[in-house]
């Protein structure tokens, strides 16, 4: 295990900071403690887990639409690679939440995170709503054309701001280490995607950066 997290991190190493984004990182005023035998895990961590399923499945009906809707070719083709890294990303959230005591879902809301004292699922207070990619969904359905095309890469570049600080989040405040491991991973995938929107922002007449910078997390073979 510890040689396979070993060669991820030697991977992500290799990347070139621009591949990256800096996400509004703070320090978590109450650090998280690794779960004991027995206990349901962090509110926050059980929080990313639900938002990060979420964010997903909004991917893939954002994708059924845009197989659609697509104005041409390219930005067909990434909708349909923001799609499956999706899928990917939703076999394996299921897999971590299905092996885990998860608190009470009435507990699993933002604001009752940091009623137990937490830093939140995410750093950014703006990127902290549920259901931003539902809220696309239902936007993008009326649209056509170049309209969808602008729509669709404006939603997209919020929602990828969104997931790079859910993810870069989780990455950095976790005591789990497969959580962790997990979360760092998933960055790679999530940026490249929103850099190729970046680029595609020009077609639409979207102003944003071409790349980010680099993102800032604890190592996860360590103990927390």
């Amino acid at each position: 295990m510890h040689k396979i997290v070993a060669l991820a991190l030697l991977g992500l190493t290799a990347l070139t900071a621009p591949a990256w984004s800096q996400a509004n990182l703070r320090p978590d005023p109450d650090p998280r403690v690794p779960t004991q035998p027995g206990q349901a895990l962090p509110h926050e961590d059980a929080l990313f887990l639900k938002e990060a399923a979420l964010a997903s499945q909004g991917q893939a009906e954002l994708g059924r639409l845009a197989a659609e809707k697509a104005p041409d070719d390219g930005l067909r083709s990434l909708a349909q690679r923001i799609a499956e890294t999706h899928a990917k990303l939703a076999g394996d959230l299921k897999r971590l939440t299905d092996n885990r005591t998860l608190p009470p879902t009435d507990q699993l809301q933002p604001e009752r995170a940091d009623a137990f004292g937490a830093a939140g699922a995410v750093s950014n207070p703006e990127n902290a709503r549920e259901g931003m990619a539902q809220e696309a969904v239902q936007s993008l359905s009326g649209a056509s054309g170049e309209a969808f095309g602008k729509g669709y890469v404006e939603a997209q570049l919020r929602l990828h701001d969104r997931l790079v600080d859910l993810y870069q989040t989780e990455a950095s405040h976790t005591p789990n280490r497969e959580l962790a491991t997990f979360a760092i991973t998933s960055l790679v995938e999530i940026q490249k995607d929103r850099d190729a929107l970046r680029q595609m922002a020009g077609r639409f007449g979207i102003d944003a950066v071409p790349e980010g910078q680099a993102i800032q997390y604890g190592d996860p073979t360590k103990a927390r």
